[in-house]
């Protein structure tokens, strides 16, 4: 599953230990001045993240099918559950005040579960507890220019669908992402960016525009955003807690290979999905280096459709999917205070 908050991970990841490791001051070679290095972090921002395990869980909710081809037809149910696995990694293999080169790795599925099974809709049969699964590897680099600019690259890639150790295929669920961003560190408490984001945030392949713009107002307050990707107010409550509202767009692509008729017969399909999350959140330390997160909100989809074939543009079935409540936890490893509070 390709998601904007991978981005927003990573970003927070670079951000934090920017803040936390790499403000640290070097002389620049021939001047006694000193330089702190840009970033795209500001004060009071959550810590860097180095594991992360998460649970997500949408409740009932309604889908309704509808195809322009006699032989599929239309149909509709009842998503009894629809879960979300996720595990995540990040780590530093440079780190150096002026330069970043961070690698991570995710794995994620995704499920559903219908409440009239069997149905005479083949493709909720081919969805009936089949894991969507995705495995990506990235590579982000952030490199600070002087003390007011910075840029950042982000290249992934994941492989996305419903395959398994007997038919996976690296060339039929490969999908690639590309992040590039561009920002000024204005002082302490505001940075801001342009960039553009070339992934499947829409469903299909296409490049997104996007605006970071990180502020903090006080000791209490702040915005984290890479607009119109995402948007969040933070609220520092005290040292070991941190509140959110706002919303999330996200979007996914996975390639299906269908084995019940009447679908069966077109082989290899691609589904994507594109819906948005209001949210509130909130994220508490539990010992030292050990975090965890609870999220709620209301899904709200805004696309979710069946292609005939992988990178097709002939629509096969449209998913009228009703919007839901939905409920997320997180358990996850940040440095440890004796490392942030390191100085050398």
């Amino acid at each position: 599953m390709i998601k904007t908050n991978l981005l927003l991970c990573v970003m927070a990841f670079l951000c934090s230990w920017q803040q936390a490791q790499a403000q640290r001051t070097e002389k620049a070679e021939g001047l006694g001045d000193i330089i702190e290095y840009a970033s795209p972090g500001v004060r009071n921002m959550g810590k860097p993240r180095g594991i992360v395990i998460g649970y997500e869980r949408l409740p009932q909710f309604d889908i309704e099918s509808t195809s322009t081809d006699p032989t599929v037809g239309n149909g509709s149910n009842r998503v009894r559950r629809n879960n979300l696995f996720d595990v995540r990694a990040l780590a530093p293999i440079l780190n150096r005040p002026q330069t970043k080169l961070i690698l991570g790795f995710g794995y994620n599925f995704e499920e559903y579960n219908f409440s009239n099974l069997p149905a005479n809709y083949s493709l909720y049969q081919n969805l009936e507890d089949k894991n969507l699964k995705s495995i990506g590897l990235q590579l982000a680099y952030l490199h600070s220019l002087d003390d007011r600019r910075f840029y950042l690259i982000r290249v992934k890639g994941e492989l996305n669908g419903d395959y398994t150790n007997d038919n996976i295929s690296i060339i039929d669920y490969l999908k690639t992402t590309v992040d590039v961003a561009y920002g000024w560190k204005l002082n302490p408490d505001l940075s801001w960016g342009v960039g553009a984001q070339l992934g499947y945030t829409f469903g299909r392949r296409r490049v997104l525009p996007g605006v970071l713009y990180n502020r903090t107002f006080n000791d209490k307050w702040g915005i984290e955003s890479i607009f119109p990707a995402n948007l969040r107010l933070r609220h520092n409550a005290n040292e070991k807690t941190l509140l959110y509202v706002g919303y999330r767009l996200e979007g996914a692509s996975y390639n299906l290979y269908l084995n019940e008729p009447p679908l069966s017969p077109f082989g290899q399909v691609e589904l994507r999905r594109t819906d948005i999350k209001a949210l509130v959140r909130m994220e508490r330390e539990i010992y030292d280096f050990l975090w965890f997160s609870v999220e709620a909100g209301f899904r709200q989809y805004y696309r979710n459709r069946i292609f005939d074939e992988i990178g097709s543009t002939n629509e096969l079935i449209d998913n009228d999917l009703a919007g839901t409540g939905y409920i997320g936890v997180e358990l996850y490893a940040v440095p440890p205070r004796k490392w942030v509070e390191k100085r050398p």
